[in-house]
C-alpha cells in the first residue's frame, strides 16, 4: 500500500519512523503547510512533499491517506479522502461528535473504503494478554474498573497550540491520552450509559485545562473511574476488578521507551501473578492490521460500532465537564 501522511508534525513523524520498516505500508508522499520546514524530513524519508491536500486526493499513486491533523477537522477529511476512493487512517479522537463520526462510517462505507484508527495501545502486549483473560473468564463477572493516564509531554506547550485549545483538544487531556482508555473500556465492556466528568486548571491557568476525572456506568451495569493529568510526569494504570479476580496493568515509561509493561492477576483465592511484558512496535501492528482489512485478508479489530460508542463517551464527558451535571447518553 502506497500511502500519504497529511501532517507532518510530531506524531506524524512519529508515524514515518514507526512505518519506516513496515512490508506492507510505504509512506510515499507527505502534506503540511510548513512544508518548506521539511525539506530534511522528507529527503532522509525519500518522500514527495505538498501543501496542497487536494493534489493528494487526485495522485492516482497514492493509494490510502494517514490523518495526523488537529481534531476539528478530521471530518471533512475524512469524507473527502473517502469519496476521491482513498483509504483512510484517522489519527484519535476520529470526531468531537458521534454524530460526526456516524458520518465519516457512512461516507467510508458507501466509498467502499477501510477506515482505520490511532488506537494502538488496543494492540499492547499486556492489553491483548489481559484482554483475552478477562473474556475467557479468568477473573468472572467484570464489576468495575480503574485507570489513570497521565503525561506533561504537552506542559511547556505556549497556550495557543491547538493542542491545548478547546474547540480542537476539549476536557484536557481527554483528546491526547484518554480517549485510549475509553476505546479500550469500549472494547472490554461496550457502550456508557451515565457520565460524571470534572475538569481543572491548577497547574495551568484558565481556559487550558490540566486535570480530568470521570465516573462512568455502562449499559451493562459495570461502572469505571478515569483520571488524565496533563502536568504530571508519566503514569499508566489500568485495573479491572471481577468477581472470582482482579487484573492490574502497569506502566513505567511512555512509547518511546522500551520500558516492559507489568501485568498482576489475582485469582478468586487472592494469588498474585505478577508478569512482564516487552514493548512492541503497536503503531505498525495497528496499521499493518488497517492494510490487511484493505486487501481483504481480514477484518479490521476496531468495530465502526465501538469507533461511534468511544466518541459518544468522549462527547459526554466533555458535556458534562462544562455543564458540571451527569449526561446520560442514548442506548447503542
Amino acid at each position: 500500500m502506497r500511502a500519504a501522511i497529511i501532517g507532518l508534525g510530531w506524531w506524524g513523524k512519529q508515524i514515518t519512523k514507526c512505518l519506516s520498516e513496515s512490508d506492507t505500508i510505504t509512506v510515499t508522499h507527505g502534506m503540511d503547510p510548513l512544508k518548506d520546514m521539511l525539506r530534511d524530513f522528507s529527503d532522509k524519508n525519500s518522500m514527495v512533499l505538498t501543501d496542497n491536500f487536494e493534489q493528494i486526493l487526485a495522485n492516482p499513486e497514492i493509494d490510502a491517506v494517514i490523518l495526523a491533523t488537529p481534531h476539528s477537522i478530521h471530518e471533512e477529511q475524512v469524507i473527502k479522502a473517502a469519496r476521491a476512493g482513498k483509504h483512510v487512517f484517522c489519527e484519535k479522537p476520529l470526531a468531537l461528535q458521534a454524530s460526526g463520526a456516524r458520518r465519516m462510517i457512512a461516507a467510508c462505507k458507501d466509498a467502499g473504503v477501510i477506515l482505520g484508527l490511532g488506537h494502538e495501545r488496543r494492540w499492547e502486549p499486556a492489553m491483548e494478554k489481559a484482554h483475552a483473560l478477562i473474556c475467557g473468564g479468568a477473573i468472572g463477572k467484570l464489576l468495575h474498573v480503574e485507570t489513570n493516564f497521565s503525561h506533561n509531554i504537552f506542559a511547556n506547550l505556549k497556550p495557543g497550540n491547538w493542542r491545548l485549545n478547546d474547540s480542537d483538544a476539549p476536557a484536557g487531556g481527554m483528546t491526547a491520552l484518554g480517549i485510549h482508555l475509553t476505546d479500550y473500556l469500549v472494547s472490554l465492556v461496550g457502550p456508557a450509559k451515565t457520565v460524571f466528568a470534572r475538569t481543572g486548571s491548577i497547574a495551568f491557568d484558565p481556559p487550558n485545562t490540566d486535570t480530568v476525572a470521570v465516573h462512568i456506568t455502562f449499559e451493562s451495569g459495570i461502572t469505571g473511574l478515569l483520571t488524565v493529568l496533563i502536568t504530571t510526569p508519566f503514569y499508566g494504570r489500568m485495573t479491572i476488578f471481577g468477581d472470582r479476580g482482579w487484573i492490574e496493568l502497569r506502566e513505567v515509561s511512555n512509547v518511546d521507551h522500551d520500558d516492559p509493561a507489568e501485568m498482576i492477576v489475582c485469582d478468586h483465592e487472592g494469588k498474585r501473578n505478577v508478569s512482564l511484558h516487552p514493548v512492541a512496535n503497536v503503531v505498525r501492528m495497528n496499521f499493518e492490521s488497517w492494510a490487511s482489512a484493505v486487501a481483504g485478508k481480514s477484518e479490521y479489530r476496531i468495530k465502526p460500532e465501538e469507533m461511534v460508542a468511544n466518541i459518544a463517551l468522549l462527547e459526554a464527558i466533555v458535556t458534562s465537564s462544562q455543564t458540571g451535571k451527569p449526561v446520560e447518553l442514548q442506548a447503542s
